[in-house]
């Protein structure tokens, strides 16, 4: 089904055709958030169920590893090219 972008004051509209919004099982006013796929390519996704993602801070990524833990040395080979310093 084509359609086309169309603005409306200020915003960019897109209108869905209502067999469309049936077969995905999305009722007038349910929530959704649009999402860029890349490539030129958008999908709607409906957020019933679906919690906001909170943003994780450094702080608590890190609050799990103990005090003066390391990471493991993985060796690599000897340093080629650029690499060296």
């Amino acid at each position: 089904m084509a359609t086309e972008i169309v603005r409306v004051g200020n915003t960019l509209t897109v209108e869905i055709p209502e067999d469309l919004v049936a077969q995905a099982a999305i009722p007038v006013g349910e929530p959704v958030e649009w999402v860029a796929n890349g490539f030129g390519s958008l999908s709607l996704v409906k957020l019933t169920g679906a919690k906001p993602r909170r943003r994780i801070t450094l702080d608590e990524i890190l609050e799990g590893i103990p005090e003066g833990a390391e990471m493991e040395k993985i060796d690599w080979g000897p340093d080629r090219g650029a690499e060296v310093w």
